[in-house]
């Protein structure tokens, strides 16, 4: 059966998507979750008008997307971290730490978009990677340094 996905489905595709699936899939899973309709000439038609509107919502989104990635490569942010004699860390710096920080900068970053492979917790440099909607990312520099250094 030919269906037209409403939302986006792993390993199916995306919005606006015309796939074939089996009768029974999109019958008992896609069509009461209200992911997919029926891919019928009605449906087709109407798609063609959603994917102008869909595709114009696309061009907003990216064009927001290229602007935050202009401010945050141009960006380095500074913190520090409390530490002891010996230079032992307390604590350490997470995505929701950085979205903070970058918050107070004036860009509202989600923490997810924020790609850190484990918490900071050495004083450094670091270079951090910010996905953005639309497969835009960007990098900033973070530098961390020990508290009262």
């Amino acid at each position: 059966m030919k269906i037209i996905l409403l939302k986006s489905v792993p390993g199916l595709g995306k919005p606006f998507d015309v796939v074939e699936v089996k009768d029974g899939y999109a019958r008992n899973y896609l069509f009461p979750k209200k992911l997919a309709i029926p891919a019928t000439r009605g449906n087709l038609r109407g798609l063609k008008k959603n994917e102008e509107r869909f595709s114009q919502h696309i061009q907003r989104i990216r064009r927001k997307s290229m602007d935050i990635a202009e401010q945050i490569n141009n960006l380095t942010i500074k913190s520090t971290i409390k530490s002891d004699i010996e230079g032992k860390t307390f604590g350490s710096i997470t995505s929701q730490t950085l979205a903070e920080l970058l918050k107070k900068e004036g860009i509202l970053i989600d923490k997810k978009n924020i790609l850190l492979e484990e918490p900071i917790k050495q004083p450094g440099t670091y270079e951090i990677v910010v996905n953005l909607p639309q497969k835009v990312s960007s990098k900033f520099r973070f530098i961390l340094e020990k508290e009262g250094s």
